[in-house]
C-alpha cells in the first residue's frame, strides 16, 4: 500500500463512518470504480481505531458524565443530562445490533450485489427525506424510552448491509420517534462505540495481516481520526438545524450509480 492510498482509505473511512452515506457502500463503489482494494485486515482495524478515537473525543463530556454517574449513589442524571440510565440504554440498543450482526455477517460477505446496494440506498434516501417529520410527540424530548433504544438498535443492526448507513438510519429513526435532534445525534454516536468495537472483534477473528509500514499506517490513522471528528461536527450541526435531508440527493445518485453498475457495468 502506498502513502497516497493509505490517505485515501483513511479519508473514506473517516468521512463515511458518520456521514449518512454508508461506509461499506462507498468502499464497494471505490473498489469497482477506482480499483481501490479493500484494506488489509490490520490496516482496516487501524482505520476503525481512528474513527473510534474520534467519537470518544467528540463525546468525552457525555461519556465522563455517564461514567461518573455509574459510581454515584444518586441515580439521577448529571446536570449535563447524561447519566446512568443512558449506559443501560446503550446496552439495550447494542443487543439487537449484535444479534443481527452475528446472524447476517456471512450473508453480507457473500451475497453482495450492486442492485441490492442500490435498493438500500433508495431506502436511505427515503429515510433522509422524512427527517423533519415527527411520528410521535413526546413530553420530554430528551427522554429515550427502552423500546425506542431497542428499535434504534435493530435499525443499526440492519445497517450491516451496505447502502443503509448506520448513522443515517439511527438518527432518522430517533427523529421520527420525536427525540430531540441533538439528543438523537449524540445517542447515535454513542451506540456506534460498541458497534465499532464489535466489528473490530469480527475482524480479529479472521486473523490480521502486517501493517503496510509506519508512514502509511500513521497517515491513515490520523486522517481517519481527523476527518471522522469533522464528520461528527457536521452531522450534529445539520441534524440540529433540520438540514439532514441535504444528503438525500447524493444518496439518490449513489443508488442510480449502483443500478447502472448492476445492469450495464
Amino acid at each position: 500500500m502506498t502513502f497516497f492510498q493509505s490517505i485515501i482509505l483513511g479519508l473514506l473511512q473517516g468521512a463515511t463512518e458518520f456521514l449518512p452515506v454508508s461506509s461499506s457502500g462507498h468502499l464497494l463503489l471505490a473498489q469497482r470504480l477506482f480499483g481501490i482494494r479493500e484494506p488489509e485486515l490490520a490496516f482496516d482495524l487501524l482505520l476503525h481505531l481512528g474513527t473510534l478515537v474520534a467519537v470518544l473525543f467528540f463525546l468525552r463530556f457525555e461519556i465522563a458524565s455517564i461514567v461518573s454517574c455509574l459510581f454515584r449513589r444518586d441515580p439521577r442524571a448529571a446536570p449535563s443530562g447524561w447519566g446512568r440510565r443512558d449506559f443501560w440504554l446503550v446496552i439495550v440498543a447494542s443487543i439487537p445490533t449484535g444479534v443481527i450482526g452475528i446472524a447476517f455477517h456471512k450473508t453480507v460477505e457473500t451475497g453482495l450485489t450492486f442492485g441490492g446496494v442500490g435498493a438500500r440506498y433508495l431506502v436511505l434516501t427515503t429515510l433522509l427525506l422524512l427527517t423533519n417529520l415527527r411520528f410521535r410527540h413526546k413530553a420530554d424530548l430528551d427522554r429515550i424510552d427502552w423500546w425506542e433504544a431497542a428499535a434504534i438498535g435493530v435499525i443499526q443492526g440492519l445497517a450491516v448491509f451496505p447502502g443503509l448507513s448506520r448513522s443515517g438510519s439511527t438518527i432518522v429513526l430517533a427523529l421520527l420517534l420525536g427525540i430531540a435532534p441533538r439528543r438523537a445525534a449524540k445517542f447515535s454516536f454513542l451506540i456506534s462505540i460498541p458497534a465499532i468495537l464489535g466489528g473490530a472483534l469480527f475482524t480479529l477473528k479472521k486473523g490480521v495481516s502486517h501493517l503496510p509500514g509506519v508512514a502509511p499506517s500513521v497517515a491513515g490513522f490520523l486522517v481517519a481520526l481527523v476527518v471522522g471528528y469533522l464528520a461528527l461536527l457536521l452531522v450534529e450541526r445539520l441534524v440540529v438545524k433540520g438540514r439532514f435531508q441535504r444528503f438525500a440527493p447524493y444518496t439518490a445518485c449513489l443508488a442510480a450509480l449502483c443500478f447502472y453498475l448492476q445492469y450495464h457495468g
